[in-house]
């Protein structure tokens, strides 16, 4: 099992249920790859760097857990099949 950080960015046209909908999703995601979630931090809206499908804001999260390097992949596929997710990294903490 190696750390990891996962920072990813919703849609900000969202609403809260929403919101809180797909960051359970991505939770439990990660939860049933047999990953441990140690600390959830919702950093809010911000502004993007720069504009993405014509959006000027998202919503940031970070998540940090532990996981298999075998469940990542799943894990990166899955978060690219879901539309409120605008952008996504995982990086592996040591």
């Amino acid at each position: 099992m190696h750390n990891y950080e996962l920072v990813y960015i919703l849609q900000a046209d969202l609403d809260e249920a929403a919101t809180a909908a797909a960051v359970e999703t991505i939770e439990k995601l990660i939860s049933t790859g047999k990953g441990e979630i140690t600390k959830t931090d919702k950093w809010g809206k911000r502004k993007l760097a720069y504009p993405i499908n014509k959006s000027r804001e998202g919503y940031y999260v970070l998540v940090q857990f532990t996981s298999s390097p075998t469940e990542i992949v799943n894990i990166k596929r899955a978060l690219g099949y879901n539309e409120q997710v605008m952008r996504h990294i995982i990086v592996r903490v040591d």
